[in-house]
Order: C-alpha cells, then structure tokens, then sequence
C-alpha cells in the first residue's frame, strides 16, 4: 500500500501553528458556509469551520516536514500501520 501527504485548505504544515492565520482561514469557512449553505446561525457556522481547521491540524501534524519528502530514506522506509491509528480515528469516530 502507498500513503502519500496530498494537499488541505492552508499552503504549509507552518501555517498550522500561526494564530492569526488560522482565525482568518476559519472566518474564511464561515463565511463560504454561509454563503453556499445559506447557514445564518453564527454559532452553528463557527462550530463547523472550527472543526474543519482542527481536523486539518490533526492532519498536518501527522504529515511530514517538507524538507524529508525529498529524502528518499524518509518516505520509502517501512512504516508500521500502527503510527496512522491516531490519525485514522478521527475517520472512524461518530459524528
């Protein structure tokens, strides 16, 4: 099986872990929400793009630096399945 880190709504790991770009990427989502589901209930909508940047920060976290994607030691090194679980709860857990 191949497993590869593909892209998510911010352009870097990095941006993950800058405060101000996250509130603005979350009022980003709000504000899509709103218009194409045409949700108005303010609290409803901050709840759904908090999840969604949470989720990709769970992502992002279990993704690899960019500077060891090209290291070839790196990304064809077996990995045991058990390093995803973490990760592949969040799929499984109930919504």
């Amino acid at each position: 099986m191949s497993l590869y880190q593909s892209g998510s709504g911010l352009p870097s790991k990095n941006h993950y872990t800058e405060k101000d770009t996250l509130s603005r990427y979350e009022n980003a989502i709000r504000e899509s929400f709103a218009t194409v589901f045409g949700e108005t209930d303010a609290e409803v909508l901050k709840s759904y793009a908090k999840e969604i940047v949470d989720f990709e920060k769970s992502l992002k976290a279990a993704e690899m630096d960019p500077e060891d994607i090209q290291d070839e030691t790196k990304t064809y090194s077996f990995v045991h399945t058990s390093a995803y679980l973490s990760v592949t709860t969040l799929f499984l857990s109930p919504i």
